[in-house]
């Protein structure tokens, strides 16, 4: 037989290895490419962008992982596949060690010829155990219980790890041509792509009838972090606290300077990015420190709960920190981002407004006028480095710190606009005295009193996350003439600590989890117990229980202990694009 050229000896010799048995890469090659680079310095064929065009997909129906090729293996060449247990950081990739990989025993096919791929389906498989730490992340004690969080963290840590890398070098002896590392989620995204591109019964063929995950409005289920932060910075425009470099590839951010970090620079101010620590104050005076021993006072691994009484706890630990710090900026198409760095920890020598460890990374971004808005959380207690925050779509980057999509913030805390005010977030002061996250009536583009603005998160329906309704009733109209009510967190919790009631109702006298916390001299003044309404009008203690305020409270308490209560009135958060009116300013 005579063949034209290389290529076509080499296809000839891939196909004629997909029709033998499972064999080990290398046994079964092509010649060697004399256009091939074997120059090259490991580095240089590092990562996503790697000469040869390595990528790793999973098969969900399989188990299995395959690697992608521009063109088939040389002759010479191995291809090695591992997966395992383990947590990504900024160096992980570049200090894998290709001879410790097995070679992978695949066959070779040419399901996605067409896009000029050569796949090899590997023996490389994700058992159950390991697809149980996709959703290691999704129990809501992550945030709200510290100490169960310390001792879960202990837990992974010591079983291997919180996430599933998959990885992959293709070496010829003992030169490496190419290597990845990628997560399971990111592997996964990369092999339903592949999938859309060559099956027939495509979304666009299915339409309503797609099945789960897959939506009429042509929205995909989206696993990885990186897919996600993609597909929101289509929605919302990019996030200003990173540099972009390229497609894909970032400059990381350093939330407790609050400036630009990368390689080959220094630290950069970047602007309209701005700022602050979240004070703790005792008793009117700012605190620096833990209670416990030491320059610094020392606390409990992975617990932001060091001080024994403030006058503003975080709702979400319900405990005093010191060293939280919160980020704000807004880019041109007039979308809003938020990070938050807390659980501080590694302050023992540094002290806790110095350390730039945080267990818990989180940020929101969010477009007032179209209420599209994209939540993203850390790898809780594993992804930790502040100082190297890198954007969610950094397809290097953002799986040392970012987790996969998650829906429980918004389904709870969340539930009717992207950021919650409190006494303790709001503690956060920009340059001219306003709060760091934007507050309606303060900011311009988030109007009070517009209870038509839209708000969705964006994949939703895909990702099979709901938004809870809202309560219109009457009886509340005193407090949603100003902001939406809903979700089952925020009326049990939030509207009652704002209004001087524990969680649920009734006096602060009685205590729970968040006023247990909270200093004596605060809970004595009536004006610092009762943030909300924003206006005392002439309420003072004696008449708050017959204010209209406590009674839309009390409606509130009625509605959460009993939704079916004829009383209660219920309707959707809208999704729509609406015209804010005019700003009205508290």
């Amino acid at each position: 037989m005579i063949f034209k050229n290389a290529r076509s000896l080499g296809l000839f010799v891939a196909l004629t290895c997909a029709a033998v048995a499972p064999f080990v890469i290398s046994a079964c090659s092509a010649p060697a490419d004399p256009s091939g680079d074997d120059d090259s310095s490991e580095d240089a064929v590092t990562g996503v962008n790697n000469p040869l065009g390595l990528r790793l997909t999973y098969d969900s129906t399989t188990k299995s992982v395959s690697a992608t090729l521009k063109q088939q293996l040389q002759s010479g060449e191995q291809l090695r596949v591992r997966v395992r247990r383990g947590a990504a950081t900024l160096t992980s990739q570049r200090d894998l060690k290709c001879e410790d990989i097995p070679r992978a025993r695949a066959t070779a096919s040419h399901d996605i010829a067409n896009l000029g791929k050569i796949v090899y389906r590997t023996d490389a498989k994700i058992d159950d155990s390991m697809l149980s730490l996709l959703k290691v992340y999704d129990d809501h004690r992550w945030q709200s219980d510290p100490q169960w969080a310390a001792a879960r963290t202990r837990e992974i840590n010591a079983a291997g790890g919180p996430k599933v890398l998959v990885e992959a070098c293709i070496t010829n002896g003992d030169k490496v041509r190419a290597k990845l590392q990628t997560t399971l989620e990111y592997a996964w995204d990369q092999g339903d792509k592949d999938d859309r591109l060559t099956n027939s019964q495509s979304i666009h063929a299915l339409g309503a009838d797609a099945g789960p995950g897959v939506q009429g409005n042509g929205e995909e289920a989206i696993h990885s972090m990186e897919e996600y932060g993609k597909k929101c910075v289509e929605e919302l425009g990019e996030i200003p606290f990173f540099k972009k470099l390229a497609d894909g590839k970032y400059d990381t951010f350093d939330c407790r300077d609050t400036k630009g970090t990368g390689e080959g620079h220094d630290p950069v101010a970047i602007d309209g990015v701005e700022g602050s620590l979240i004070p703790l104050e005792v008793d009117g005076a700012k605190r620096e420190k833990c209670d416990s021993d030491g320059p610094n006072g020392k606390k409990d691994f992975s617990s932001y709960d060091c001080v024994s009484k403030c006058d503003h706890a975080e709702f979400l630990s319900e405990g005093c920190e010191v060293g939280p710090t919160v980020t704000h900026a807004r880019n041109s198409q007039g979308s809003h981002w938020v990070l938050l760095c807390r659980k501080v920890s590694g302050g023992e020598d540094k002290g806790w407004t110095k350390t730039k460890k945080f267990d818990d990374i989180a940020m929101i971004g969010t477009n007032p006028k179209t209420g599209k808005t994209c939540f993203f959380q850390n790898n809780i207690g594993s992804g930790t480095d502040g100082e190297h925050v890198p954007h969610p779509a950094d397809v290097e980057k953002s799986r040392t710190l970012w987790d996969s999509p998650k829906g429980y913030c918004f389904e709870s805390c969340h539930g009717t606009d992207a950021y919650i005010q409190s006494p303790w977030i709001n503690g956060a002061k920009r340059s001219n005295g306003k709060p760091v996250v934007p507050m309606m009536g303060f900011d311009p583009d988030f109007a009070i009193s517009w209870l038509e603005a839209p708000y969705y998160v964006v994949n939703m329906d895909a990702q099979g996350w709901t938004i809870p309704k809202q309560l219109v009733s009457d009886e509340v109209g005193p407090c949603i003439t100003c902001h939406r009510a809903g979700g089952d967190t925020w009326m049990r919790s939030f509207a009652n600590w704002t209004t001087g009631a524990v969680a649920g109702g009734g006096p602060i006298s009685g205590g729970d989890s968040y006023w247990n916390k909270i200093t004596d001299s605060t809970k004595a003044d009536f004006t610092k117990s009762h943030y909300m309404p924003m206006r005392l009008d002439g309420v003072d203690a004696a008449s708050w229980d017959q204010s209209q305020w406590k009674k839309a409270v009390d409606h509130m308490n009625k509605c959460n202990a009993n939704s079916s209560d004829p009383s209660c009135i219920w309707a959707d958060v809208p999704r729509g694009q609406g015209n804010p009116p005019a700003p009205q300013h508290q």
